[in-house]
């Protein structure tokens, strides 16, 4: 919105790629080793009918496993979670299929608190953010957040700006709605708001 202004952002950390890198390079690597042996076995045998639908399968499959794994590495600068002066936004998106964005407002946000158990995400510093909303709804789990303690402390810093931001927007509101005629209320004003 025009009235906000974007205090930071972050992604996924790269940790997200290994699960996809593997299972594709393991993919890969399945189907290389089948093409190479009925490749073979077309050639030792001698079937020439198998020849063109060998290579038509061959370009398909490569294709196939290029193009998701090109996918995957387009998503992740898709995948952004930004926070403004006034709000959380988590952005999910996909090339072709998904366009999905979460507001959540930052007085609807009670506490954050972050998530990192085991050897390999202390020592890589990355795990799970967990913004615990103070309605009843499930708190938000925002996995493989990049250190997330120092993101944990800018949302907390710009919540409390926030926070601040309002209530001098309230105090500001109640100095003009008094009545100037009780001088008592004027002296509370100033040992209040300093003014």
């Amino acid at each position: 919105m025009k009235y906000e202004t974007v205090q930071f952002f972050f992604r996924k950390h790269w940790t997200n790629f290994l699960k996809p890198f593997i299972f594709g390079t393991t993919l890969g690597l399945l189907a290389l080793f089948s093409f190479l042996i009925i490749g073979i076995i077309i050639v030792v045998f001698r079937i020439s009918l198998l020849y063109s639908l060998f290579a038509f399968l061959a370009i398909v499959v490569s294709i196939f496993i290029i193009n998701t794994f090109f996918l995957q590495l387009i998503n992740y600068f898709f995948h952004v979670v930004i926070v403004t002066n006034h709000r959380i936004i988590i952005a999910h998106k996909t090339v072709f299929l998904k366009n999905d964005n979460d507001a959540i407002d930052l007085t609807k946000v009670q506490d954050f608190a972050v998530v990192a158990h085991g050897v390999l995400r202390n020592y890589l510093n990355y795990g799970a953010l967990i913004i615990t909303l103070s309605t009843s709804t499930p708190p938000i789990i925002i996995h493989y957040v990049p250190n997330p303690h120092y993101y944990q402390e800018q949302m907390n810093r710009v919540k409390r700006i926030y926070i601040l931001e309002r209530q001098e927007r309230r105090g500001q509101n109640i100095q003009v709605a008094q009545p100037k005629t009780f001088e008592y209320l004027r002296d509370i004003d100033k040992l209040e708001y300093g003014s």
